[in-house]
């Protein structure tokens, strides 16, 4: 009696005559298994088998970037790429074609699905990004029209109040307030300005104790012209303070006692910059001008009533040393 010889590798492939199953014990045993494995399966499905197998002889969707990285480590002198093969296949070892396949299929659909969570994640971050971006540019924007109306309301108030429109000047800074990084200056902006009202209200009151003593509005004949309009001023502090300054203001009218021309004049005038008499005027005492000597002016002023004027004492500065 004659014994039947079948061979290991039949027995290997075939499992006691099941369908093929893979086997990734050595690059022997791959090839011929591979192999075994496509014949046993429908023509249809070869083709992705093949790609199946090539998916995890590399180590599936993480696969090639890790080689690219143990190339460029170092790593694959150590580890052949041989055995780096043998070892990614083990994944699918003992798995019939249609098993492989299934699980093919499932990773596929996996890797797809992670694939849409990490656009759908990266697109978030993109448009969060971008949200931020605006936000950013928004909040900048923002704070420059905010700095620009600060600005704005700084310089109408400083304007206001240099001509002594304290409520107005107040009102400038009120609306500072109500802008964003302006509560600030708004505040010392109001500070400064009941300030100079509280100055000013204080120097109207002193002028009151400053008397005019002399006034005379002519025309004179100077060395180069004639008729030339001319003023002179006397006053004489009557209060208990120094002054440091006295501005008055002449007005020049015409025969029907309408203001056509006015003259700063500065008696008193104590600075660095000052020529003649660079005194203060002391309580008690007197600033006149010698005989015979007047202001002058450069307009010929031909509408002007002569002898037509007057003066008003409208600003002061008291002396540092009281």
């Amino acid at each position: 009696m004659k014994k039947l010889l079948i061979p290991l590798a039949l027995i290997t492939l075939s499992g006691c005559f099941g369908p093929a199953k893979f086997d990734s014990t050595d690059q022997s045993s791959i090839q011929s298994s591979t192999q075994a494995v496509i014949e046993s399966l429908p023509e249809a499905d070869r083709p992705e088998f093949k790609k199946a197998i090539m998916y995890y002889s590399i180590g599936g969707k993480e696969g090639f970037s890790n080689m690219l990285g143990a190339a460029f480590s170092g790593a694959d002198k150590a580890i052949s790429k041989e055995t780096m093969i043998v070892a990614n296949l083990a994944d699918i070892n003992g798995l019939t074609g249609q098993e492989i396949l299934t699980k093919y299929r499932a990773q596929l659909e996996q890797n797809k699905i992670e694939a849409a969570e990490r656009k759908a994640k990266l697109e978030e971050k993109q448009k969060q990004m971008i949200r931020e971006m605006e936000e950013q540019t928004a909040r900048r924007n923002k704070e420059r029209e905010n700095t620009r109306k600060v600005i704005t309301l700084e310089k109408e108030a400083k304007k206001l109040l240099e001509n002594n429109k304290f409520k107005e000047a107040i009102a400038k800074y009120e609306e500072m307030a109500k802008v964003d990084s302006g509560a600030e200056k708004s505040q010392e902006g109001i500070d400064k300005t009941i300030q100079a009202m509280n100055d000013f209200e204080e120097k109207l009151d002193y002028i009151n104790k400053i008397e005019l003593t002399e006034f005379t509005a002519k025309r004179i004949d100077t060395y180069s012209k004639k008729g030339v309009p001319a003023v002179r001023l006397s006053l004489k502090n009557n209060g208990e303070r120094s002054l440091d300054k006295v501005k008055i203001v002449v007005y020049f009218k015409d025969k029907d006692d309408n203001v056509i021309y006015e003259e700063d004049y500065l008696p008193v005038l104590v600075s660095r910059y000052s020529f003649g008499n660079n005194k203060p005027l002391k309580p008690g005492y007197v600033r006149e001008q010698e005989k015979g000597k007047y202001y002058t002016l450069d307009s010929a002023l031909s509408n002007w009533k002569e002898g037509n004027a007057s003066a008003r004492i409208v600003d002061i500065e008291f002396s540092s040393n009281l």
